[in-house]
Parts: structure tokens; sequence; C-alpha cells
């Protein structure tokens, strides 16, 4: 099988998650915003009556057949329009892209520093394997994984933010003010990325090639880090992939705490206040992106080990 089959084969079965996840998104936000004619009144100021319900139902489509409503919606959808906010006034797409490249940025950054933390605190947990070091490592890292994101965020906003003054408190959404919420979220990944990593190094380094590698004189560290980390990292790709868009969808508690402009405090409060058409297009714009990610990771795992194609 050569590559463009192998990703023709990935896109096909996409197609059936999506008409999944669209049809999941518009009976889900359907049942849970209840009378979108009311919550449409009562957002512009008006008291809403029978007539006045009957005419914004009718003027909305809502008079509809289910299924035509559906139908209806989704070829909107395939065209990017997610329709208008109910609170705003403003088209939905936009209010949702205005927000994400901060998510983005925060996911990017997020996920780099977990790499960059798990990677150095694995070979030291592996160079120093059932030491007292390799003991509290373990222990902290459990820790660090069960740690809730918002005792973590409070944490360090009281630390460096209130009593070091060495970062704001509102954040925004600007790359100056991103270490304290970048932190937060990578603590909990990097924590398990270093669990994970220390546990494949471990098998790894009983391979021929690593005693190859140290009869010729290298140090276990040495060997592990030039021989043994590319395979021990394979099989985090896909974890840290799936996770990466974990944080695309936005984290509500780290982007309230330090006031970050992204989607996920945004869905929230949409919820909060029924606002049918973005709970909608954030469904679908999470959802689309996820898939997307783990495309990509598909695509990825081909480059490193081509043989996956012939599975």
């Amino acid at each position: 099988m050569n590559f463009k089959r192998f990703i023709f084969k990935r896109l096909i079965q996409v197609v059936p998650m999506l008409i999944i996840v669209s049809i999941l998104a518009f009976i889900l936000s359907h049942i849970s915003a209840g009378d979108i004619a009311e919550i449409t009144l009562r957002s512009k100021g008006i008291i809403p009556t029978p007539d006045s319900i009957a005419a914004v139902r009718t003027e909305l489509g809502l008079d509809r057949p289910l299924y035509i409503q559906y139908l209806s919606w989704l070829a909107h959808t395939l065209q990017g329009d997610f329709g208008t906010s109910i609170q705003s006034g403003l088209p939905v797409s936009q209010e949702i892209m205005d927000r994400f490249p901060a998510t983005l940025k925060l996911a990017l950054v997020s996920t780099l520093f977990a790499i960059i933390l798990c990677v150095p605190i694995a070979l030291v947990s592996v160079r120093f394997k059932d030491t007292p070091i390799d003991h509290g490592i373990r222990f902290l890292t459990t820790v660090a994984a069960t740690l809730p994101d918002f005792c973590l965020g409070l944490l360090l906003l009281y630390i460096f933010a209130i009593q070091l003054h060495l970062a704001p408190v509102i954040a925004g959404d600007s790359m100056q003010n991103i270490l304290l919420p970048a932190l937060t979220l990578s603590a909990g990944y990097a924590a398990m990325y270093t669990r994970i990593l220390r546990n494949n190094l471990i098998e790894v380094s009983y391979t021929d090639y690593i005693r190859a590698a140290r009869a010729r004189g290298l140090g276990k560290t040495a060997a592990l880090f030039r021989h043994g980390l590319k395979n021990a990292v394979l099989p985090c790709i896909t974890l840290i992939g799936v996770n990466f868009g974990k944080l695309l969808g936005g984290q509500f508690a780290c982007e309230t705490i330090f006031s970050w402009n992204g989607i996920g405090k945004f869905a929230v409060d949409s919820i909060r206040l029924k606002d049918l058409p973005v709970i909608q297009g954030y469904i679908v714009v999470v959802a689309v992106t996820y898939i997307v990610i783990n495309l990509l990771i598909d695509m990825l795992y081909v480059f490193i080990d081509p043989k996956i194609m012939m599975e």
C-alpha cells in the first residue's frame, strides 16, 4: 500500500465519524438548549408572548420538521456558516476564530513544555533506577498527574502574581503572559509522559543495540539518549497527539483562572446562556480539529515507520 492510498483510506474512514458528530451536535444541542425562540427574544430584551415566539420560530425555521432543520444546518455548516450568536449577534465562525488562536498558542506551548520536561526527567529516572532519586521522581510525577489544573493554577497565580509580582493576574492572550497558564496545563501531561517514557526506556535498555552501544564505551544515559530514545518515544506520539487535541478544545478552568481569552471559557459561557448556534459550532470545530490531529498523527507514524502501511 502506497502513502497516497493509505491517506485516502484514512480520509474515507473519517467521513462516517463527521456525519455522526454533526448529528450528535445538532440533536444534543437542541435537547439541552430549550426553546430557542424564547431565548432569542429574551436576549433582545423582549418579553416572550405566544405570538412573538411563533413568529421567531417561523423566522428561524424552527417550525419545520427536525430532519429538514438538520439538513439545512448541515448545508450551511459545510460552507463554514454556523449561524449567528444569539447573545452577541455576531457570526459564530467569527466568534470562535477570534478566540481559537489564543487556545492554539496555549496548546502548542503547553505541549512543548511537557515534552521538554519529560525527556530529561525520564532519562535521569532510568539512570538512577530504584534509587531515592528515582523514587522521588516517581512520587512527584504521581502528584503532578493527579493534581487538578485549577489547584495548580491558583497556587502558581498566588505565588508568582500576587506574592512575587512576577506575572500579571490577567494573562489575556499575550505570549508574554503565557508562562503560568502553560505550566499549569503542561505539568500533568509532563508527569504522564515521564512515567510512560521511563517505562519504555527501561524496556529499551535491555535490547541488543543498547548493549552494543554500551560495549563501545558509551555510558548508560548517553546510549539511551542516542540510540534508545527514538524507539522509546514512538509509543508516546499517539498520546501526545490525543492530548494536544484535548488542549485545542479549550481548558475552562485554566482559561478562567488566568483570564485567558480562549474558546474553552467561551464555550461554557455559551452553554450557560443557551446560545445554540455557538454550542453547535464549537462541537463541530473541536471534533473536526480532533480528527485532523489524529490524521496527522497517522501520517507521522507512516513517515517514522513505513511498515504501518502494511497493516
